[in-house]
C-alpha cells in the first residue's frame, strides 16, 4: 500500500531543487546548475520562468502544492521545480547566476524582487519518505487523463467560459465566434463542422493578427474584429469555411506570416475588383504640366462653351485611363503569370485600346516581357503598371503574393507541416511510390506530432529518402552513375529538363504542368540542397525548423514527384 503524504507548510529556504529532474538531459551536481539548466531547456527557457515570477508577484501566493521526498535530511522537490526555481531567483543574490547569460531576465528580476518577501511566503507541500509512493504521485500528475482517472484538462473554450463567469473577463474573439455561430440558424451547418474541434484559441489567434485585421477587415491597430458586424461576420464565416476545407490546424496559422500566407487568397471586405482608388494617377505632359490641372482647365473650358456668349467648339483634353482588376494578386509558386491579365481598362480619351502599351516592372528581376516568372520564391512583390502614350504617363501598383498552395501528399493524415505538395505544380491528387522504404520514411516523418523536437532525425530521414530515390532512378533507368548522391542529383536535374523527356514526365502518373515543372527544375541548385541536408544531418543546430520545412516542401517534395513520374515509364 502506498504511503500517504504529510501536508506541511514550508518556506522556499527549506526546499531543495531536484538534481535528477527528468526534464534534464543528464543529472546535475548542484542547485545552481539545475537553475541554469532550466534556462537552457527549450520547453522552459527564460520567458516561462519570467511568467512564473510575474504570477507569483501578482497573486502573492504559490497556488499548487509541491511534491517532496524527505531524504538524507533534505526536502527534495520532485514536482514544482520550475516554481521553486522562480522563488530562488527572487531570493538574496541568486539571480547573479544568470546575469551574464540572460541579462534581460536578470534586469526583470532585479526590478520586481523587492515587491515580495519570498522567504516569508508560506508554501504547501505534500511530503513523502517513501520514494515509490512519491514517484507514483508525480507520474499520475504528469500522465494526462488516464481514461478519466487523471485530470481532464479544459480546452480554451471551457477556460474562457469559466473566466467570464467568475472573473468578469470578456470572452475572447474565438469563443464569441463559436457562440455567434451556435445562435445563428443559417450557420448551423458551419457550426456543426467546428463544434467538437476546439478551434476557439486558433480563431482568436487568426482574427487578432494585425495583417489579417488591416488587409481583410480594413480595421486599424487596437480595433477588434466585430462578430456582431454583418460584413465582419460574413467574412469570418468565409475564412472559417476555407480553413476547414483545407483540413488545416493551428500549425498552419501559428505566426502572423503563416496566417497571412494561408489566407492570401481571401479578398478583403471591400470589393477586390476595385483599382487603387487612393492612388492618384501620375499624369504629366512633355512640357511638365500636371494633367490634373489640365482636367480642371477642361472643366472650365466646358463651362465656357456652355455659355451663350461662347460659340467656340468644346475642347476635350487628351487623357489616359488605366484600371487594374485587382490591387493584390495571389500567384502560385513555380507558375509564370501574364501580368497583362491584370488590366481591366487601358484606353485614352478617344477610346483607343492601349493594353499592349502597358509595361510592368519592379525592383526584382522576375519580370520579362510582362511575364512574372515562376522562378520567384514565396513572398510579396510590389509591381508597377505604367502606360505611356502621346507624351502622357499613368501608373498603377499591384501587390503580387507568391504562395505555396494548400495540398498535401495523401500518404497518411499528416500531423505536421512536412511534405506539402505543390498544388499549382500538379493537377489532381499527388502520389509518390518510388519504393516501400521511401513511403515508410514519409509516413514516419508525417506522423510526428511534435516535429520541432525531431529536427535532426527529420533531416537525416529526408536525406536518406532523397538518396534512396536517386539510387532507384539511376539504377532502374540505366543512367550513368556519377559516384555519389550529390553528383547524381545534379546530373538528374539537368537530364530531366530535356524537353521531350520533360513532356513525358508531365504526362505521367502525376499530371504535372510543363512550364511549372520546367521552372521548378531550373530553380533547383541541387548541390546546395544536398550540402544543406548533409550539414543539418550532422549538426542539428545548423538551421531553423521553419527553414527545414521550407526546403522539404519547396524542393525535396517536387523532386520526389518528378522522380515518381520518371520511374513509371516503361
Amino acid at each position: 500500500m502506498n504511503e500517504r503524504p504529510i501536508n506541511k507548510e514550508m518556506s522556499a529556504t527549506d526546499l531543495t531543487l531536484s538534481k535528477s529532474n527528468p526534464r534534464f538531459p543528464k543529472p546535475v551536481n548542484s542547485e545552481e546548475e539545475a537553475i541554469l539548466t532550466f534556462f537552457k531547456l527549450k520547453k522552459v527557457g527564460p520567458k516561462k520562468i519570467e511568467a512564473i515570477i510575474q504570477d507569483i508577484i501578482e497573486t502573492g501566493v504559490v497556488l499548487e502544492d509541491f511534491i517532496v521526498l524527505y531524504k538524507d535530511n533534505e526536502y527534495i522537490v520532485y514536482d514544482g521545480n520550475r516554481r521553486l526555481t522562480a522563488l530562488k531567483l527572487l531570493m538574496d543574490s541568486t539571480a547573479e547566476l544568470i546575469k551574464d547569460g540572460y541579462p534581460r531576465t536578470y534586469k526583470f528580476i532585479e526590478e520586481v524582487k523587492h515587491s515580495i518577501d519570498v522567504k516569508s511566503l508560506i508554501l504547501n507541500a505534500k511530503v513523502y519518505t517513501d520514494p515509490e509512493s512519491m514517484a507514483n504521485h508525480v507520474i499520475k500528475i504528469h500522465s494526462g487523463e488516464q481514461s478519466g482517472a487523471g485530470q481532464i484538462k479544459w480546452d480554451s473554450n471551457e477556460k474562457d467560459t469559466f473566466s467570464a463567469q467568475f472573473l468578469d473577463k470578456p470572452l475572447n474573439t474565438g469563443n464569441l465566434i463559436y457562440k455567434k455561430l451556435e445562435n445563428t440558424p443559417s450557420k448551423k451547418c458551419l457550426y456543426d463542422k467546428i463544434k467538437d474541434k476546439g478551434y476557439a484559441t486558433t480563431f482568436d489567434r487568426i482574427f487578432n493578427f494585425s495583417d489579417i485585421k488591416s488587409r481583410i477587415f480594413n480595421i486599424g491597430r487596437g480595433i477588434k474584429v466585430d462578430v456582431d458586424n454583418a460584413s465582419h461576420f460574413s467574412k469570418i464565416c468565409e475564412m472559417i469555411d476555407y480553413f476547414i476545407s483545407q483540413d488545416a490546424n493551428v500549425g498552419d496559422v501559428y505566426t502572423a506570416d503563416m496566417a497571412s500566407n494561408f489566407f492570401a487568397e481571401i479578398y478583403p471586405i471591400t470589393s477586390s475588383n476595385e483599382s487603387n482608388t487612393n492612388e492618384e494617377p501620375n499624369l504629366r505632359s512633355k512640357s511638365g504640366i500636371d494633367s490634373t490641372n489640365s482636367k480642371s482647365e477642361s472643366s472650365n473650358t466646358k463651362k465656357k462653351s456652355d455659355s451663350p456668349d461662347n460659340n467656340e467648339n468644346e475642347v476635350t483634353p487628351y487623357e489616359l485611363n488605366l484600371k487594374l482588376k485587382y490591387n493584390k494578386k495571389v500567384i502560385h509558386v513555380y507558375n509564370d503569370y501574364d501580368l497583362l491579365e491584370l488590366i481591366e481598362i487601358a484606353t485614352d480619351s478617344n477610346g483607343e485600346n492601349l493594353k499592349n502599351k502597358v509595361l510592368f516592372n519592379s525592383e526584382s528581376s522576375y519580370i520579362r516581357d510582362n511575364i512574372f516568372s515562376g522562378d520567384a520564391p514565396c513572398g510579396t512583390y510590389i509591381i508597377q503598371a505604367k502606360l505611356d502614350n502621346n507624351g502622357l504617363s499613368i501608373s498603377r501598383s499591384v501587390e503580387i503574393h507568391v504562395v505555396l498552395p494548400r495540398k498535401k501528399i495523401k500518404v497518411i493524415q499528416p500531423k505536421n507541416e512536412f511534405f506539402k505538395s505543390i498544388a499549382s505544380f500538379t493537377e489532381g491528387d499527388v502520389k509518390i511510390n518510388i519504393n516501400n522504404t521511401v513511403n515508410g520514411l514519409i509516413n514516419e516523418i508525417q506522423s510526428l506530432e511534435n516535429a520541432e523536437d525531431y529536427r535532426y532525425m527529420i533531416a537525416s530521414s529526408v536525406r536518406q529518402l532523397l538518396e534512396l530515390s536517386i539510387a532507384k532512378v539511376i539504377e532502374e533507368k540505366g543512367l550513368k552513375n556519377h559516384g555519389n548522391p550529390k553528383q547524381n542529383l545534379k546530373f538528374l536535374i539537368e537530364y530531366l529538363t530535356e524537353k521531350k523527356l520533360l513532356n513525358q514526365i508531365c504526362n505521367g502518373d502525376n499530371k504535372l504542368k510543363f512550364q511549372s515543372t520546367k521552372n521548378f527544375l531550373g530553380s533547383i541548385e541541387s548541390d546546395k540542397l544536398y550540402d544543406y541536408l548533409n550539414l543539418i544531418t550532422h549538426d542539428s543546430y545548423a538551421t531553423t525548423y521553419n527553414e527545414l520545412v521550407e526546403k522539404v516542401n519547396l524542393q525535396v517534395t517536387p523532386i520526389l514527384i518528378v522522380f515518381h513520374n520518371f520511374l513509371q515509364f516503361d
